[in-house]
């Protein structure tokens, strides 16, 4: 019901003009409820009326809400807090009765008015009020403190208003709870393409439905679906795809990314900023507004890496790829101090000394971060290459001064105590196995002693050995240090103290984030025990392996803890190699082609262990067109199986040599076998090699041809069915690579002498000397650029040339020495007869161009000869192109050559697998 409320007339009108100006209450309801309290004492003469007017204004107050509801429902939702924030709350009260009277029903109106009229005058409350008796009620005491809470509201709202004017209002910020699970799915799941979805519902209404008459389960229909899958990729394609797996395994694509073009920057300055902002996406670039200040950031992080701390961009959109960096640059920050210090028992130890003395910043460089972190890195792998496994960072910082435009590099690291090497443990894979080698061998290719002092260069050769040993199918060498140690950072006094304060308030905050996150009701979670699913009990044999796999992990982890504690406890490092070697027998097959060849096979079988001594057995069978041939090595360890062993040598070969003059072929058949020891690496990288090896050919004459018309060179070995040679000798080589399969740079020598003599199984007194030479050199961006060289010089001294056997002389032509001809065609030639040369030098050099990644083209000329005694006849050279292709087994070669010496331009194909050096 309305309330007696005494109100002044000057009070009355402010409160109007506030309510309309500020609440933005609907002006035509202030309106009709002035106009009512107005003119109702004209329109009523008698008291008994006042209840009536007082039911009109509600049902004209209540159809005007009703309408203005209607119009916009934004305007009474925002109505509503205005209301309740009203001085007079009574009147709040009384419209919130005029909007529930709407749903009395017309019998409950009735009985109020006749309430009303039996009550008669005496309710007053009900009267309407004289404007005129307004100036009579006393005035009251506005409460102040509701005042000035009123007028700080209204001066926070006009501000906001004017900073709304001038766009620069804040949105307040609200406070969001970490993402569950289920929401980070759901925001990281990719956008739905609406035409795929569309595509997707019409082939589900093409669905048919079909009774299973079969019985099958999903897994079953899933199983028979991946072997139908699996049976659509054909056999050649599955070896190829081993070799270079299909595209389609890595469907993946990466955003695009911009490209960026810098000007007026230093070269380092300009290459960080273009490799920064190629990190960011075309996608996001398409706003370049908005990606204009991230663009910046960008370019600040980028400068200030490479010590520009006060550097100037400007940015302009190329294209929607490219942008164009204008860049100011300014001073640059350049190092001012630095120091550089170590303490602890490897502090004056060279490893630590040459870091101090050569860093990769120096005092007067500009500021790089990155070098200032691979000082950092180069000082912590030194300690863990060196066996400094206490070592910590006492102070690691840089200081940078603005505007002074100085750094200064403050760098002091505690080395430790130097860990020692202990006795290595060798275990199989397959713990109820015995080691299939005795402990001498294995350790034989240990490079240290119990106590040595801890290397990485130690262990990297311990399993380097086993590897190159070819005794295992695969080795892991375990080497067991402590955790690293982590102490606090050492601080000046002012730094420290801040610190100290920073670590006082986040335990304020933690303790008072802990106390809010009490409760006094425990929080329960009901979870389903998924063991009562069907399908989810594991098997009897399922559950065994799983918790013997369990056992074994935890045994691991139990005696790696121990380990740990036990290196810590005795500063010695425990090594433990694990060896695998179920596979003992191997078999690789290598093919090639050639014009005069056609193709050809190459088949090596070889026995890693033989016996626990370490002795091996591999076996070689090569068979073409016009040579097939078999031999065979056994390997004995002598001190060391890795650098210093014996090989027993023998095989059998047998050759077709068609052309050797006119209507005259050669087969020859030779039987070699000898012995040879080996040293690798003993100084300088070198090998030696030194042995002896006996040969014994037989040759067989094809072709009726007059003995008078044969030269003397060539009757000798013509007429002695046999010829023999006994021959010692010594070799020394060296290779140096980047890669021992796909070398892009390298460099190979070897110097050979063999002696014979007459007085011991030999048919002449003779000196064969040999040398060689191969190098590919690669430059350009991405080694593009390839060259590749090879040269081969060879000489027989000897008394008498005709009683040198003939497969002891030199040929040219063929894969190994003179591309487009054919295989020993080219010779020093008598009559027509081709006598084999005394002498040989051939060179061969070659330039690669990488169009695709891992693929090349040749251009190559090869030239030389297999010359008599003064070199008289003449050279001949060949040139050629080729296709390279970088394989896993070592790069691919397939060439074409043609004689262009020769008269007729012979051309021959060639194609082999294998590194040129």
């Amino acid at each position: 019901m309305l309330a007696n409320i005494k109100f002044r007339h000057t009070t009355l009108a402010q409160s109007v003009r506030f309510i309309l100006n500020v609440h933005d209450i609907n002006k035509f309801i202030c309106s009709s409820m002035l106009l009512s309290l107005y003119f109702s004492p004209v329109a009523h003469a008698e008291s008994i009326s006042d209840t009536s007017i007082s039911s009109s204004l509600s049902q004209s107050f209540q159809s005007e809400i009703a309408n203005t509801q209607q119009k916009n429902s934004t305007d009474a939702v925002a109505i509503q807090p205005d209301q309740t924030t009203s001085s007079n709350p009574q009147h709040v009260a009384d419209l919130s009765s005029v909007n529930s009277s709407q749903n009395l029903s017309q019998q409950d109106s009735e009985a109020l008015l006749q309430q009303q009229e039996q009550a008669g005058n005496k309710i007053e409350a009900f009267k309407p009020i004289e404007f005129e008796d307004l100036q009579d009620i006393p005035e009251t005491q506005v409460d102040a403190n509701m005042a000035n809470e009123i007028f700080k509201v209204a001066e926070e709202a006009k501000r906001e208003a004017a900073n709304a004017r001038n766009g620069t209002s804040k949105v307040a910020e609200t406070g969001v709870s970490a993402p569950t699970a289920q929401e980070l799915a759901q925001i990281n799941q990719a956008p739905v393409n609406v035409d795929s979805l569309m595509q997707h519902i019409q082939s589900d209404q093409q669905i048919t439905v079909e009774a299973n008459s079969s019985g099958r389960s999903l897994n079953d229909i899933a199983e028979v679906h991946a072997d139908n899958q699996d049976e659509k990729v054909g056999f050649f394609r599955r070896i190829l795809y081993k070799i270079r797996p299909s595209r389609s395994f890595n469907t993946a694509k990466a955003d695009p990314r911009i490209s960026a073009e810098v000007v007026g920057a230093p070269a380092d300055l300009a290459a960080n900023i273009s490799a920064k902002l190629s990190s960011y996406t075309q996608e996001a670039f398409g706003d370049f507004n908005a990606a204009l200040p991230q663009l910046r950031s960008l370019s600040n992080q980028a400068a200030q890496a490479v010590g520009y701390y006060n550097a100037k961009f400007n940015f302009e959109k190329i294209s929607d790829s490219k942008v164009k960096v204008t860049v100011t640059p300014n001073n640059p920050v350049k190092v001012e101090e630095q120091n550089i210090e170590f303490s602890g028992a490897g502090a004056n130890t060279p490893q630590f000394q040459v870091i101090r003395l050569v860093p990769d910043l120096d005092v007067g460089d500009i500021l790089n971060h990155g070098k200032y972190e691979q000082t950092k890195s180069r000082i912590v792998e030194s300690a863990s290459d060196n066996g400094y496994f206490d070592a910590y960072w006492r102070l690691h910082d840089v200081k940078v001064k603005q505007p002074e435009d100085t750094a200064a590099i403050n760098l002091k690291y505690e080395t430790g105590e130097r860990y020692k090497l202990g006795n290595v443990e060798f275990r199989m894979s397959d713990p109820s196995k015995k080691l299939p080698l005795k402990m001498k061998v294995l350790k034989s290719m240990t490079p240290w002693k119990d106590g040595d002092d801890y290397a990485f260069w130690r262990v990297n050769t311990l399993a380097n050995n086993l590897t190159n040993s070819r005794y295992f199918n695969y080795t892991l060498v375990d080497t067991i240090k402590p955790d690293p140690i982590e102490k606090p950072l050492e601080l000046p006094p002012d730094l420290q103290e801040l610190v100290d304060q920073q670590k006082i308030e986040e335990q304020q905050v933690a303790s008072l984030q802990k106390a809010d996150a009490k409760s006094g009701q425990e929080v329960t979670q009901n979870v389903a025990d998924e063991t009562q699913f069907a399908g989810t009990q594991p098997t009897d044999q399922q559950s065994e392996k799983s918790q013997a796999e369990q056992q074994k992990m935890q045994q691991r982890a139990s005696e790696n803890d121990q380990l740990q504690a036990q290196a810590r406890e005795e500063k010695k490092v425990p090594v433990i190699v694990t060896l695998n070697a179920d596979r003992l027998n191997s078999v690789e097959t290598g093919i090639g082609y050639g014009t005069d060849t056609e193709f050809r096979i190459r088949t090596q079988y070889r026995r890693a262990i033989v016996n626990s001594l370490g002795h091996s057995f591999d076996a070689n069978l090569e068979l073409s067109k016009i040579r097939q041939a078999i031999d065979g090595r056994y390997s004995i360890p002598y001190k060391d199986p890795i650098n210093d062993y014996i090989n027993l040598v023998g095989g059998y070969e047998r050759e077709d040599r068609d052309d050797i003059g006119p209507d005259v072929s050669l087969e020859t058949e030779s039987a070699v076998f000898g012995a040879e020891r080996i040293i690798k690496n003993p100084l300088g990288g070198w090998q030696h090699s030194f042995g002896f090896r006996y040969r014994l050919d037989r040759l067989t004459q094809h072709g009726v041809v007059d003995s008078d018309d044969i030269p003397d060179a060539f009757k000798v070995p013509g007429s002695d069915a046999e010829q023999e040679a006994l021959l010692f000798g010594y070799e020394l080589s060296k290779t140096t690579s980047n890669s021992s399969i796909n070398p892009t740079r390298g460099f190979k020598q070897s110097y050979k002498v063999e002696l014979g003599s007459e007085s011991l199984l030999s048919d002449a007194n003779m000196a064969i000397l040999t040398a060689g030479w191969r190098f590919i050199y690669s430059l350009g961006e991405n080694d593009d650029h390839q060259f590749v060289g090879r040269s081969d010089l060879s000489y027989i001294f000897t008394d008498d040339f005709d009683k040198v056997p003939y497969n002891l002389r030199f040929f040219a032509g063929g894969d190994q020495t003179i591309r487009g001809f054919d295989y020993k065609s080219l010779s020093p030639e008598e009559y027509g007869y081709k006598v084999g040369g005394q002498a040989l030098a051939v060179g061969s050099l070659e330039y690669n161009y990488q169009f695709k990644d891992g693929w090349r083209a040749a251009l190559f000329s090869d030239f030389g000869n297999a010359y008599d005694e003064k070199f008289k006849n003449d050279t001949a050279y060949s040139v050629g192109v080729g296709i390279r292709w970088k394989s896993p087994i070592g790069p691919i070669r397939l060439d074409v050559a043609s004689g262009i010496s020769d008269d007729n331009h012979p051309i021959r194909l060639h194609f082999f697998i294998g590194s040129q050096l």
